[in-house]
């Protein structure tokens, strides 16, 4: 760490201590000094520390409900700097706040489920494991983590369920279902059925709500039941031993779970292929040394090339984002002029020219239309100026 410029002792010590331990006591003693409920309203558009730092000390808000109660008295706009305006936009952020409430990343929710889902699979009782729900389902932003296993012995998974490292607090805990809260908030439920029920399971809790319901009027359209333990012609199970067979029982292709939002995918003559990351053959808006990026066009491209890509968008900062090295005019050229050479040196391989281009205040894009004529691909972008 020493070798790298601008760490001394104290910077030292202190990614030791993340890097080694997860955690950073100064942190936490900074942290501490505050209620933990303060750091909600950085959830709030526009509001930043400063402005959360004037509420704390001038109206004592420590919590989101606590800014809502005071732009609801207008104290809000009396303060200095904010005024009638800014209550406004806090109060639609709030409100914005509170619709999202309770939702988390697909990236972050689909960690902490992998985690659970290997930590259950390593025990010798489990059959059958999978993530269900909307996780499944690839949704942006999830409620939370939903599991289904096959087992002989559920008790057995239950209880390393609850146990688990990074539990927060148990809320159920039965014989074929328990439930947690994560210490990342979020929440997560595990169903434990026999294997001879498990692919019905998995798709039923995979959901999502619509294709079940689509999916058991197809059922009874043929004279079937359907339900999370099986699919039934009168009180006999249609055995299926995977969710394969479940949808060839019911005269449909297999429909990827990313497809099952009740949208007419039971309509389709056959399931669409979906995009794998074999089929990705380029790459878009891409920044090189001309502005904030680390590596030169040249660089960039070669490492494009040699992960198996056709194409680079090289999309630098336009002139209007100064602080991240944006191109001026005469950079333009230049750039332009390298990729052009570029272009016939790698044959194969090609570097198109493309700008991410500042929408300024009044709506236009940075640059006149002379040196936006020379792009291929224009990336209008916001950065400042509008909200």
């Amino acid at each position: 760490l020493r070798e790298v410029k601008g760490v001394g002792d104290a910077l030292e010590q202190k990614i030791e201590e993340m890097v080694t331990t997860g955690r950073l006591e100064y942190h936490q003693e900074l942290r501490a000094q505050f209620p933990e409920t303060l750091f909600e309203l950085f959830r709030i558009p526009g509001l930043g520390a400063k402005r959360i730092k004037t509420l704390y000390d001038d109206l004592k808000i420590k919590s989101l409900t606590e800014l809502e109660r005071a732009c609801a008295t207008g104290a809000i706009a009396e303060l200095k700097g904010f005024g009638e305006k800014m209550q406004q936009k806090i109060l639609e952020g709030i409100a914005f706040a509170k619709k999202h409430e309770g939702l988390f990343l697909f990236h972050r929710a689909y960690a902490e489920a992998e985690r659970l889902r290997d930590w259950l699979a390593a025990d010798k009782a489990v059959i059958r494991i999978e993530i269900t729900g909307s996780l499944r389902r690839r949704k942006e932003a999830i409620k939370d983590i939903d599991i289904v296993a096959s087992s002989k012995k559920p008790e057995m998974l239950m209880k390393r369920f609850v146990e688990a490292e990074g539990v927060e607090r148990v809320t159920g805990h039965g014989e074929t279902k328990s439930s947690v809260v994560l210490q990342s908030g979020i929440a997560a439920d595990l169903r434990v059925v026999t294997d001879e029920e498990f692919p019905y399971a998995l798709h039923h809790f995979t959901g999502s709500k619509e294709h079940n319901v689509a999916m058991r009027q197809r059922a009874k359209d043929r004279d079937l039941k359907m339900n999370e333990y099986g699919l039934f012609r009168g009180d006999t199970l249609v055995k299926c031993n995977d969710e394969t067979a479940i949808f060839k029982k019911l005269d449909l292709p297999y429909i990827a779970p990313e497809l099952r939002e009740g949208m007419g995918e039971l309509e389709l003559d056959k399931s669409p292929r979906l995009v794998e990351q074999k089929d990705l053959i380029g790459l878009i808006h891409c920044h090189s040394t001309y502005s904030d990026g680390a590596a030169t066009i040249e660089q960039m491209a070669r490492g494009a090339m040699e992960r198996g890509y056709a194409y680079m968008v090289l999309a630098d900062h336009s002139q209007s984002a100064a602080y991240a090295g944006g191109l001026v005019p005469d950079a333009v050229k230049k750039q332009h002029k390298e990729i052009d050479a570029l272009n016939v040196k790698l044959k194969e391989f090609r570097v198109i020219k493309c700008i991410e281009s500042d929408i300024r205040a009044d709506g236009s894009l940075d640059y006149d239309e002379d040196i936006l004529g020379r792009f291929e691909l224009i990336i209008a972008s916001v950065h400042s100026g509008l909200t």
